[in-house]
């Protein structure tokens, strides 16, 4: 992995992450203001896009490299923890036989971007698509945020993502059954940053040991 000094600054890293958020930002929009999801989520994507173009100009190439790199292993380490989130959601209405349809937001998701009236395999598989995106680029964006990747740090990124859905989503979807939303729901969010901490940290230690491997046989 590139040096200290090859990774930018934090002011710099946060500007990145609003394109990874592009899909769970695009949801707030949607709910607040009444935006299709659709177009809020192209909006802040071609916004995000913009935003990197001008802070990858402004950095050297060892930098951009590390930052490719970290992007790459906060996707591997989001897209684990998206499915560690719903196995543990699944788990927990299972294990204690709970009427709270955990899945369900997948074909309100799907119809969002599709509209009502179509096949409801095709509206869940791309409600799915869009779900799974999200987990995957939340993790991205930790792991541009945080430089030294902790599965504690982790699982305060998941609380932060689960207050912001526990603020959001019981009014927008009318939940009847709001204690067993919010129980599945920070389970899931608190095993999400959990294991999201985890896999990016393992993913820096291995960088940084091949970086060092690389400086020793290059300068012996």
């Amino acid at each position: 992995m590139p040096g200290p000094g090859s990774f930018p600054l934090l002011r710099w890293r946060l500007l990145l992450i609003g394109l990874p958020m592009a899909g769970g930002a695009g949801l707030v929009v949607h709910v607040l203001i009444g935006v299709s999801l659709p177009l809020a989520f192209l909006v802040l994507v071609a916004i995000g896009s913009c935003v990197w173009a001008y802070v990858l100009s402004r950095l050297r190439q060892p930098v951009r490299r590390g930052l490719a790199q970290r992007a790459v292993i906060g996707a591997i380490a989001g897209l684990i923890a998206t499915v560690a989130y719903d196995l543990s959601r699944y788990g927990t209405v299972a294990l204690f036989h709970m009427s709270f349809q955990p899945f369900h937001i997948l074909s309100v998701f799907g119809e969002l971007f599709l509209g009502s009236g179509h096949d409801p395999t095709v509206t869940f598989v791309v409600g799915l698509a869009y779900h799974l995106s999200n987990g995957t680029f939340f993790g991205v964006a930790y792991a541009l945020v945080f430089r030294t990747p902790t599965w504690w740090t982790g699982m305060l990124w998941g609380v932060g993502l689960e207050l912001c859905m526990a603020t959001l989503y019981p009014a927008w979807l009318r939940i009847q059954m709001l204690g067993e939303f919010l129980q599945v729901s920070a389970v899931g969010h608190i095993v999400y940053g959990s294991i999201l901490g985890l896999v990016a940290s393992v993913g820096v230690r291995r960088l940084s040991r091949l970086a060092s491997a690389r400086s020793e046989v290059e300068h012996p």
